[in-house]
This record gives C-alpha cells, structure tokens and sequence, in this order.
C-alpha cells in the first residue's frame, strides 16, 4: 500500500519526501489555502517518486441549502479548479448525508449538488470521492445509486464515532468496489466532532487490525493518508506496517 500524510505548506511536502512517504494529500479547506496552493507552481508534473492529493474544504452548517448553493458549493468547484491546476486528479471532499441528522429536503439538493460537482470533476480529470462521516453503508448506498462512479473515501477514525461497531466493516462489506482512498487515525469512540480526536494508531480503541484483515481480503492495495500531525507519522505507519505484515504472513 502507498502511504501519505497531510500536506498544508511546502514544508511538509519536504518532510514527507525524505520521510519516504508516497504521496500527501493537500488540504485546500480555506479560500486563504486554495490561493496559497494555486501561486505555488507545485504540481504533481514537477515531483518524481512522490505525488499529491486533494481535500476539499468543511461544509459549514449541515441543513443549511442557503450555504450549500451559495457558499459551499462555489467553494468545491474552486477546490476541483485548484486540483486540476496542480495535477491532481483525486479530490476527497465532506458532504454529511447521514439521514438521522440531515433534513430530507437538504439531502435532496446535496445529490444534486454532489452530481454536479462530479460532473465538474470529470470535465477536468479529478475524481471526487465522499468521505464517510458518521453514514452508515446504507447511507453511502443511497448516494452510489444516485452517482454509481463517485468514490468512497474510507475514514476509519470517524467510523468509530455515534456507534458501537466501527461502520467501516460495514461499509467494506457491501461498498468494496467504491473505495478508492483509505483515512487512518485512532479515537476512543464517541458521539461528536470534540470526539474525532486524530490520535496515533494504537491509541485509542479502533480495531485496525480487523480494518486492515478486512481490506486486504477484499483485494484493497490503494493509497492511505495518515490524518495525524507531522511528529506521529512515522510511529504510526510502522505500526500499521507491522499490522499489515502479520496479517498477509498469518
């Protein structure tokens, strides 16, 4: 598997380099960091033995349609632009579809504002996947069928939180061949936002080795970030290195 860490200046993509990590995935969550990356010159043309991905910015206030269309949405579309300018062609991006929290009137337009914008996507060489954050399989199924081509991108850590069984063995079990991107950090469980606590793997109470069985059972052998700050990273992907290594040698 290729391992990455998160990029937000020119510094860490140095770290990351002669750390030996494969990739990095540039986070564009604010208009100040979308100029930032756009008048860097950095493009994945101008790197060699290493490359970038995207994340795309916060949503904002989750029923809100008002900030979906006139806010949110401008600000993905912006973030598809940057990725295309600097040669990314994967782009991760937040849109809360859990409908135990999202009114069904919401719901509605963010189909059609995530159509949309994978639509954009396509006519730009990105590919945009959905990050889970508190949805259930059933959830994600819901918007596949709706967008068959969308990606999955798989956050292990915020499949621990507002439930008792981590919801990425779910989502593995019926939405395999849509995962495209794995996120990796540890938590202790929980119910909100304050809980996502991105600690080093093996901190918290996730099953990583489960996760890790389950998807290299499924034939998964893709790019990981690691969503940890820069001191935790090489800790963390030996751990899950060791992790990966005893199960393929079991």
């Amino acid at each position: 598997m290729l391992f990455g860490g998160h990029v937000k200046s020119l510094d860490d993509i140095d770290y990351l380099q002669h750390a030996n990590f494969d990739l990095g995935e540039v986070v564009l969550r604010s208009a100040k960091a979308r100029d930032f990356w756009k008048d860097s010159g950095v493009t994945n043309h101008g790197l060699s033995g290493f490359f970038l991905m995207a994340h795309g910015p916060f949503e904002g206030p989750a029923n809100d349609i008002g900030n979906l269309w006139k806010k949110y949405y401008p600000a993905l579309r912006e973030t598809v632009d940057v990725a295309r300018m600097m040669a990314i062609d994967f782009l991760t991006v937040h849109l809360w579809v859990d409908p135990r929290f999202v009114r069904a009137d919401v719901l509605k337009e963010k189909k059609r504002a995530l159509l949309d914008l994978f639509n954009y996507g396509c006519d730009n060489d990105v590919l945009v996947s959905l990050e889970n954050l508190s949805e259930t399989a059933e959830d994600l199924a819901d918007i596949l069928d709706f967008i068959p081509e969308l990606g999955i991108t798989l956050d292990v850590g915020h499949g621990q939180l507002l439930t008792a069984t981590n919801t990425s063995f779910g989502i593995m079990d019926r939405l395999m061949n849509s995962i495209k991107h794995v996120h990796l950090h540890d938590n202790r469980g929980g119910y909100g936002v304050v809980d996502d606590l991105h600690l080093p793997i093996g901190r918290g109470i996730i099953d990583f080795d489960g996760i890790l069985r389950k998807l290299l059972k499924n034939g998964y052998d893709g790019t990981l970030t690691l969503e940890l700050v820069p001191e935790d990273l090489i800790a963390s992907r030996a751990t899950v290195k060791e992790l990966l290594d005893s199960i393929m040698h079991v």
